[in-house]
């Protein structure tokens, strides 16, 4: 899963995307500092696997992580090439999930490309920019299949995508195989100033990426006082995270291996049998059947052996849907 930070220049993009990631993308004051697009991971906050691995004391411990994209400042005119627009776009089409920032802070030392600061035009110039990136494809598509009889139900779907992108609306009807990108989810974040005073008149996750950067080495309490008390979602850094995985539908199951206790993120609806690819090959093909136990259960037998004892642990087969929380042990022909 791949999440991309889009938005103007000099929103915070590359900020966010150091704070989420630790990183250390090139920030300056001045628009397109970021060129090629900045690729990092971002360990997924979770108190199940820090109880479990209390429980387990295993050597190695792995959180499960996702992937977030520092995509480079979209301009108006960006889907005609302006400002590097075509390869900045063409990011956008590898992600699942869009984090729009819109900048709702004043700073005369960070030019803005308007020069004053409305956020909501500002997310309008993006928003305009996918939609004239996805009618240019979807013209195309129309143009190459126009004169095949045997494409004349697509060339129907087509239109339609393309009066709803030429009214700036999400298409309904959707078109296999074509990368469109007003269609990804997205969630729109408002980076505000640190005292909280900027009026916006957006919707948005309230968050401000300077006070993200002073607050580092709080604790999660004096954080959170803080946030609140600039009229920011408390929940920071992490809360925006696990908007993320929501927006996803991403869940968490477990492995408890050898020396090591591992979170795996998949999709909500995965089969046992496709997670058990995700940890090897071998165990997919191999497959012969899982054990499972949820969460709850290994926190009140304090282990998974003594699970098994209690008779706690379920066998599954191939077709078993994963649970979120599902501490999972898969048996397979080598």
């Amino acid at each position: 899963m791949k999440v991309g930070i889009v938005g103007l220049p000099n929103v915070g993009k590359s900020s966010l995307f150091n704070l989420l990631t630790e990183a250390n993308a090139h920030v300056a004051k001045f628009p397109f500092t970021t060129i090629d697009r900045n690729l990092g991971f971002v360990s997924i906050p979770d108190k199940r696997l820090l109880k479990i691995v209390e429980i387990t004391k295993p050597p190695k411990v792995k959180f499960a992580s996702i992937e977030f994209i520092d995509i480079a400042g979209l301009i108006k005119g960006a889907a005609q090439g302006d400002g590097l627009g075509n390869k900045f776009l063409s990011h956008i089409r590898d992600v699942d999930l869009i984090i729009h920032l819109l900048r709702c802070f004043t700073d005369p030392d960070i030019p803005h490309t308007d020069n004053d600061v409305v956020p909501k035009r500002d997310y309008e110039i993006v928003r305009t920019e996918l939609f004239l990136s996805d009618l240019a494809i979807v013209e195309r598509r129309i143009q190459k299949i126009k004169k095949k009889i045997e494409c004349k139900e697509e060339f129907v779907k087509l239109e339609k995508v393309r009066d709803s992108l030429s009214q700036a609306k999400i298409p309904e009807h959707t078109v296999p195989d074509l990368p469109l990108l007003s269609t990804k989810k997205e969630i729109v974040v408002l980076n505000i100033d640190e005292d909280g005073k900027f009026v916006n008149g957006v919707e948005g996750y309230r968050l401000s990426v300077e006070l993200e950067e002073d607050v580092r080495e709080f604790t999660d309490e004096e954080r959170e006082d803080l946030r609140k008390d600039a009229g920011l979602d408390s929940g920071g850094l992490p809360g925006l995270v696990e908007l993320c995985l929501a927006e996803l539908s991403i869940i968490i199951f477990y492995t408890i291996k050898g020396e090591e206790v591992r979170a795996w993120p998949i999709k909500k609806g995965t089969k046992i049998l496709d997670a058990a690819g995700m940890i090897h090959s071998d165990m997919k093909d191999g497959f012969i059947k899982a054990e499972v136990l949820s969460y709850d259960d290994f926190i009140s037998t304090q282990g998974f052996t003594q699970a098994q004892q209690s008779g706690k642990t379920k066998i599954e087969g191939k077709d078993c849907i994963v649970k979120d929380g599902d501490i999972v042990l898969i048996k397979f022909r080598s």
